[in-house]
């Protein structure tokens, strides 16, 4: 049996803990975005966003305090738009829209 030192053991735990707390962004945070939209539901003020980069699909919520720019109102979005902006996380884990602009 390999025996590991308790110096290394908490070597290895560090560094584990340091890059996973790297990699995760934390509730609050603003988080850049761009991609082409999918989806708009603006009774429900929704956006469905599909990167092409990465084929991620995720859904952000438009409300008071987004900064929609050249949208006069969410129902000016439609299907195939290129949109970017910026999105914050809630502790829930919606995706709320800082920022919203179609290009």
């Amino acid at each position: 049996m390999v025996k590991i030192s308790r110096l290394s053991f908490s070597g290895v735990i560090f560094l584990f803990c340091f890059f996973l707390s790297v990699a995760v962004a934390t509730a609050g945070d603003a988080v850049p975005f761009s991609g082409v939209v999918k989806k708009v539901l603006p009774a429900k003020n929704k956006v469905g966003i599909k990167d092409p980069v990465t084929k991620k699909r995720f859904t952000v919520i438009v409300n008071e305090k987004t900064k929609p720019d050249g949208l006069k109102i969410l129902g000016d979005l439609k299907k195939k738009d290129k949109v970017e902006g910026e999105y914050t996380v809630t502790g829930a884990g919606l995706y709320m829209a800082l920022e919203l602009v179609k290009k």
